[in-house]
C-alpha cells in the first residue's frame, strides 16, 4: 500500500515522528494505524499542494459540497 497526501502533519504523525495532541484526532490516529498493520507493507509520501492541485480542488469541492 502506498499512501499520497498533501498533509505533512498528518504523515509525519503516522509515521511516529510527531504526537497526536488533539484529543478529537486520536481515535481517527489509531483507527488508521491499525489499518496500516493489516498490510503486510506500506509506505507514507506527502505530497505538497502546490504540485498536486487537483486533488487540493476535489477535496475542497466534497468540503464545500457537505456544508450545504
Amino acid at each position: 500500500l502506498e499512501v499520497f497526501a498533501d498533509s505533512e502533519l498528518m504523515i509525519r504523525q503516522l509515521k511516529g515522528e510527531y504526537k497526536v495532541k488533539n484529543e478529537g484526532l486520536r481515535p481517527l490516529y489509531a483507527e488508521a494505524l491499525l489499518t496500516l498493520r493489516q498490510f503486510q507493507t506500506y509506505a507514507l509520501h506527502n505530497v505538497p499542494r502546490e504540485k498536486n492541485k487537483t486533488a487540493d480542488r476535489l477535496a475542497n469541492e466534497a468540503i464545500d459540497e457537505s456544508l450545504i
